[in-house]
């Protein structure tokens, strides 16, 4: 029997309606999970139950009153530890902040507050989400095999959400932050179109490649996230006036026509290790098999996309720990070698990744006149034990995932099979810009062909009261 926690956002939803279940029993649930994996995850740096189950109560009251409420009412999730709550301890996994407490809420957390979903906690990260584990805070590891990182810098947010901790989480990503862990850990990562979702109060890495976005168990519970989290936002000097298709619980999941579906050569894949490999080509075969078409595409700068990734995002991530750069002993030592190299970035590079940044971004614009979707790899390998270094040329983690940090195009991992010892591995799917609905309803339908199985950490709960 399936437990409560492992359901689908919107299962639980529908279950709210019927009042088969309530707000109060969901959250106590959650909260005990929680408390159970918790030491074999490290997934979150704080935790809100008092709070929450306030909240639950509340919630509970709404629904026996029969008021008309909204789709993510009850809903408990959590937030990387980056996105600001007002009075609540935000730390970004630093030292640097760790008695940080914002005075502001941001605009996505606001947003879900008056949605009436539940905020849990927040989650554990990557120290500033650049990339390396700040000792005092520790690794999140993989729900499906513990000895494996649950990738990042979203790890705890993913790590969660695969777990049955929260029924989504939001992440930032700035070259694959939300992608990379999802496919690392089973999960449904979106990178929205950039400017689609406010990043107001939500710490910067890098505000030319930042996204913020949610992480789910399935495609069409990210859409239902989505559908509340975006919209533009004054506030945000980022945020774009475009607006995505209207999210339809009722029509979402129907089928979609025909599509053409751009894939890379198959010299841009030589770095696939070989159970990705295999579970790459039997994507393009159950793409086939959905009647939709390949074509192989190139885009100009493909091979150059680390290089601009990286002549934006050390400059910018440069700039906004500068006030701190003479407290190098409480960063991680790679995180603060990364700021120093920043610091010594020439203009001239920066400003020619912006231009190279502006002219990628036609080009990959381009490529949507020709296909619907592009398929890749959302990784070139699974989850290994610790996170690569950034720049890494042996595991090179961004290297389908930076391409579209720098386009600002929306794309979402989802897993699409496993590795011989049983980790997941995911696809990448991306679309035009605003085209965030669309992107999804092509994903559902590849979901759709895939078998539910849960993380082995959740085996030894089988059974439990749950």
């Amino acid at each position: 029997m399936v437990s409560l926690l492992d359901l689908s956002l919107l299962e639980v939803a529908a279950l709210y309606r019927k009042k088969d279940i309530s707000p109060v029993e969901v959250a106590t649930k959650t909260f005990e999970r929680l408390r159970t994996l918790e030491p074999q995850l490290n997934a979150f740096i704080t935790t809100m139950e008092e709070t929450a189950l306030t909240r639950a109560r509340q919630s509970e009251k709404r629904f026996m009153q029969n008021e008309p409420l909204h789709l993510l009412e009850g809903i408990p999730y959590a937030a990387k530890d980056l996105f600001y709550k007002k009075d609540s301890l935000t730390t970004c996994a630093s030292r640097i902040l760790k008695d940080f407490m914002p005075g502001y809420t941001s605009t996505i957390l606001s947003k879900l507050y008056h949605s009436g979903a539940i905020l849990i906690g927040k989650n554990n990260m990557l120290e500033f989400a650049y990339g390396v584990v700040h000792p005092d805070y520790g690794q999140t590891n993989n729900p499906w095999d513990v000895s494996k990182t649950s990738g990042g810098s979203s790890s705890g947010s993913v790590a969660a959400v695969a777990s049955g901790v929260g029924y989504f989480s939001l992440g930032s990503d700035t070259g694959g932050s939300i992608r990379i862990p999802a496919s690392y850990c089973g999960a449904v990562g979106l990178k929205p179109t950039r400017g689609l979702v406010s990043t107001y109060g939500v710490f910067p890495l890098s505000w030319s490649l930042d996204h913020a976005g949610p992480i789910t168990r399935t495609v069409k519970d990210a859409a239902a996230v989505l559908s509340t989290i975006a919209g533009f936002d004054p506030k945000d000097p980022h945020s774009k006036a475009g607006s995505i298709s209207a999210f339809d619980m009722g029509s979402f999941g129907d089928s979609v026509a025909p599509k053409i579906v751009g894939v890379l050569p198959d010299h841009k894949l030589k770095t696939l290790e070989p159970d990705v490999q295999k579970v790459y080509e039997t994507t393009l075969n159950t793409v086939r098999s959905l009647g939709w078409d390949l074509v192989e595409f190139e885009v100009q700068d493909w091979d150059r996309t680390e290089e601009i990734v990286l002549n934006v995002l050390l400059p910018e991530a440069a700039h906004i720990h500068q006030k701190w750069i003479h407290r190098k002993e409480d960063y991680a030592e790679m995180t603060y070698r990364q700021i120093e190299a920043g610091m010594k970035q020439k203009a001239i590079d920066y400003l020619n990744g912006l231009r190279d940044l502006r002219r990628y971004t036609d080009a990959v614009s381009t490529l949507f006149k020709k296909v619907d979707v592009v398929l890749t790899p959302t990784v070139a390998f699974p989850a290994p034990a610790e996170d690569p270094e950034i720049g890494s040329e042996e595991m090179d983690e961004m290297q389908f995932t930076g391409p579209f940090n720098i386009s600002g195009h929306p794309a979402v991992s989802l897993n699409m099979g496993f590795t011989h010892d049983g980790l997941p591995v995911g696809m990448q799917l991306i679309g035009p810009h605003f085209g965030d609905m669309e992107l999804l309803q092509i994903a559902h339908q590849l979901e759709q062909t895939q078998e539910k199985v849960l993380p082995s950490i959740l085996s030894g709960l089988q059974g439990q009261n749950e």
